[in-house]
């Protein structure tokens, strides 16, 4: 089973946009033991989609188009696929009496542009879009499959994920089996050096590797019917190996798991941040529910906004410095007690690329954490990389340092 995958966009040639759609395509057809034949990125050019198209085809058993399904003058990817496919765009009034109750529910108003939506290749099939406008189409011939999805990645990602990787692996008889652990405060070539005995004493189970700046996940893949039986186990002996560094046993987001032990233990928490500016209680709020558990963040950047909204002694700041264990004590004390939550976190570092020093380099980071009726811990940690990537990195191993105390574990590994 071939599949192959087109996503079109000038930005993504200019470097102005990241392709992450080729990046979650190739990770749900890896969940379920496929991979990509190829991947190209082209312009949204008629023509160019044609032959783009034309040639997967040729090739590849599906094919899986991205970007170029809206309504403006450049997205031009249906053309293209009703000039591959001779199809004609026929013009689906329900498709437009749907959208048209969508936005009226929504109270949004009815662009004229909207029509455009309405247009298909006849006698296609259609994928459900609960986010944006512009269905995803499926067309098949001679054995051929295309599917096209919108470029947007809120758009594109549950069209994979629900409809069209289930479809494939189906169709393919996939009987591969993976589980995905997330893991924090683990260099990826200490994970392998760790699991490197059960590489070689399991050798029909295969590990890889995926690091981002928030961590590692670690996927084991094994085949066939007994592809149960072999990872059981293998997890089993990576359980024992690695536990310490693995957060979940699943693809989630440390928020998530936050959100879930402070649920369990019915407690609430504040956040005091200062080089994240805000970063840790963004993410916890992204998740679904959070207002159950998140009482306050206080985004302290300045040393004046440390003293009136959490009670540092401007004198602790003069004398040891913004960037200290005391300071960071201090914070995570000060929003325990402004905020009435039952825990808290606190950052304070230098995330660059100015303002290190000999003594404090960019990459400094103290983190606190509070707990009611508990001693407030500290722990200092050294990060590599951009602002951005520093900054990702405090978030990450301040939740953990949470997720690791609520649990009554050690915080050694960040």
């Amino acid at each position: 089973m071939t599949v192959e995958l087109i996503t079109i966009g000038a930005e993504l040639l200019s470097g102005h946009t990241l392709n992450t759609n080729a990046l979650y395509v190739g990770d749900q057809l890896a969940k379920v033991g496929l991979t990509l034949a190829r991947q190209i990125a082209i312009p949204d050019d008629h023509d160019v989609i044609v032959e783009a198209i034309r040639e997967s085809l040729a090739r590849a058993d599906w094919v899986i188009v991205s970007g170029g399904l809206g309504p403006t003058n450049d997205d031009v990817t249906k053309k293209a696929i009703a000039r591959v496919f001779d199809r004609p765009l026929i013009f689906h009034q329900d498709i437009l009496d749907n959208l048209k109750a969508r936005f009226a529910r929504a109270k949004r108003p009815i662009s004229a542009l909207l029509d455009t939506q309405a247009l298909q290749p006849r006698d296609a099939e259609f994928i459900p879009n609960a986010v944006g406008t512009a269905l995803g189409i499926i067309l098949s011939d001679k054995g051929r499959t295309l599917i096209a999805v919108p470029g947007v990645p809120r758009e594109m990602q549950p069209m994979i994920a629900d409809h069209i990787v289930p479809r494939i692996a189906e169709q393919a008889r996939v009987t591969t089996q993976t589980i995905t652990w997330s893991t924090a405060g683990w260099t990826e070539s200490r994970l392998y050096e760790t699991l490197e005995p059960l590489l070689e004493k399991h050798a029909d189970v295969s590990v890889a590797f995926l690091p981002s700046a928030l961590g590692v996940r670690v996927r084991f893949a094994a085949s066939g019917a007994d592809a149960t039986r072999l990872l059981n186990p293998f997890t089993e002996e990576a359980r024992i190996l690695i536990g310490p560094a693995v957060y979940a046993e699943e693809d989630i987001g440390l928020e998530a798991v936050i959100g879930r032990l402070l649920t369990e233990r019915q407690m609430t928490l504040a956040l005091a941040e200062s080089c994240t500016g805000g970063l840790i209680a963004k993410r916890l709020t992204d998740v679904p529910g959070a207002s159950a558990y998140v009482v306050a963040g206080y985004v302290t950047y300045a040393n004046e906004a440390k003293t009136d909204l959490l009670g540092v002694d401007p004198e602790l700041i003069a004398a040891q410095g913004a960037v200290s264990e005391p300071v960071a004590r201090a914070m995570a004390d000060g929003a325990l007690r402004r905020s009435g939550a039952d825990c808290t976190i606190a950052v304070t570092g230098i995330a660059g690329p100015d303002g290190g020093t000999e003594e404090k380099p960019v990459g400094t980071v103290w983190l606190a954490s509070a707990i009611k009726g508990r001693e407030t811990e500290t722990k200092e940690i050294h990060l590599l990389g951009n602002r951005q990537m520093i900054r990702l990195r405090a978030s990450q191993a301040a939740l953990n340092m949470l997720r690791l105390r609520l649990l009554n574990q050690t915080t050694g590994d960040w």
